[in-house]
């Protein structure tokens, strides 16, 4: 690991990672990635020629009779991570002016708040808890493509390196292709899990819908943490109060820009976003597939712990 100040780059995230993760086993709160080993299943009386010692001494102390355990075999989870981070994960609230840096990226690092930020962490979290419970954890990062694609690995020295390429990721220019990237992140796992997709989902659902239904269709089941901001969920509450103050809304992926009023918008904006979001849900448990939403300025560990319940 990196040497140096703990509170900023991989430290600072390995350090996010491992406090959350603590926080929840603090709390006991039991987690739905199940780990590797055997899980007891039931009883069945003994027959001659059965191994002695699968006999259950205690319970032929409390019966008088011969019981012999029987256990399920549980298979170590594939747990894969798809984090987006196209130019709309770099928002952060409507104060925020971030300028363009040369080839056109915009490091997080300047953005403090942003849904990049949430999203690292929330991920790495997600890692260390698979790997801390003997499962497998993979990372893939996506903006018009897939990139940095981690194959699952339970190893702790995977886990480190997957940690240091979220830390490195930067917000990339260009419109998302979420339904392109996460079909071709499809054909890249070699056996079932789960995968969570870690984005906005600020786009068009129908493409995305197919692709999730394509991930489905090959055992793989999908959890969908949408993160926004609170101003992406509630321009009223940011808007300015004088009504001739005007607003420039930029689309960051197609740098299509729009002057507004917000305080003329608000209320059919915040229709807008609820109608969406809401169509998402409903669509994704259509699908057997989870919608976690995740806001920015909530803690991360109750978002974790509302899921993992």
């Amino acid at each position: 690991m990196p040497t140096g100040d703990p509170m900023n780059g991989l430290d600072s995230l390995m350090l996010t990672a491992r406090t959350l993760v603590d926080g929840l086993y603090a709390g006991r709160h039991a987690s739905p990635l199940r780990g590797a080993g055997v899980e007891f299943h039931d009883y069945r009386p003994y027959a001659p020629g059965d191994d002695l010692r699968a006999v259950d001494w205690k319970l032929y102390g409390r019966t008088n009779r011969y019981y012999l355990k029987r256990f399920r075999q549980e298979t170590d989870l594939n747990l894969h991570l798809a984090i987006d981070t196209s130019a709309s994960m770099a928002f952060s609230t409507l104060d925020a002016k971030p300028q363009r840096e040369k080839r056109g990226r915009l490091p997080i690092s300047k953005l403090p708040g942003a849904k990049l930020d949430t999203a690292k962490q929330l991920a790495a979290a997600l890692a260390t808890l698979a790997v801390r419970q003997g499962d497998r954890a993979g990372l893939s990062l996506f903006d018009t493509q897939l990139r940095n694609h981690h194959p699952a690995s339970g190893s702790p020295r995977m886990l480190q390196q997957m940690i240091a390429d979220l830390d490195r990721a930067n917000i990339k220019h260009g419109q998302a292709d979420l339904a392109g990237s996460l079909q071709q992140l499809g054909g890249l796992l070699p056996r079932r899990g789960v995968v969570a997709i870690l984005s906005d989902f600020l786009d068009e659902p129908a493409p995305l819908l197919r692709a999730i239904d394509r991930l489905r269709h090959a055992g793989h089941e999908v959890i969908a943490f949408q993160i926004l901001t609170p101003d992406e969920i509630d321009l009223g509450d940011s808007a300015p109060s004088n009504r001739s103050a005007g607003l420039l809304m930029t689309d960051p992926e197609v740098d299509v820009m729009v002057p507004t009023h917000p305080q003329e918008v608000a209320r059919r904006y915040a229709a807008l976003v609820s109608e969406h979001n809401t169509q998402l849900q409903k669509s994704l448990a259509a699908r057997n597939a989870d919608h976690t939403p995740v806001r920015t300025d909530h803690p991360l560990i109750e978002t974790l712990r509302r899921y993992l319940l």
